[in-house]
């Protein structure tokens, strides 16, 4: 599946959602966060903005969203943000995600403090991942 497409989401969601620790990693934290994957053409030529609301210790709604200014009408509790080369590093594990926001290669809005110590859960995100089949659009094979 396509990296940030509608349907990678929706598998990496019910991935999530499916994990059995997904509510202690959520205990704590603010409701609902917009993520943001920058453009950095040419091979990810526009942003791509998601956001998602916890409920009952799972990812409870979600969607893609149609123009970035929407987050500030959705006011989410977190905002991260970062160009598609450095969220493929993240997902790739060759970026830690808690340097990675300390050094401002990913940028955070929202109490950064708080998701730093849910850090040690990242291993819940990491199972979706390697749930979910994920190819990035510079990775594109050509068709034969």
């Amino acid at each position: 599946m396509l990296f940030a497409s509608e349907e990678w989401v929706r598998a990496l969601v019910q991935a999530v959602n499916g994990h059995p620790d997904l509510p202690r990693a959520l205990a704590g934290l603010g409701a609902d966060l917009a993520a943001v994957v920058e453009a950095d053409p040419p091979h990810f030529p526009r942003s791509v903005s998601a956001w998602g609301r916890q409920r009952g210790g799972r990812i409870g709604e979600w969607r893609l969203l149609e123009d970035e200014d929407e987050i500030l009408e959705l006011g989410p509790a977190y905002v991260v943000r970062a160009p598609y080369r450095v969220w493929k590093d993240l997902l790739r594990r060759r970026v830690d995600p808690v340097q990675a926001a300390v050094s401002g290669a990913v940028k955070v809005k929202g109490d950064l403090e708080s998701l730093i110590r849910r850090s040690s859960y990242r291993y819940v995100l990491d199972a979706a991942l390697g749930a979910v089949a994920t190819e990035f659009p510079d990775e594109r094979r050509a068709p034969a």
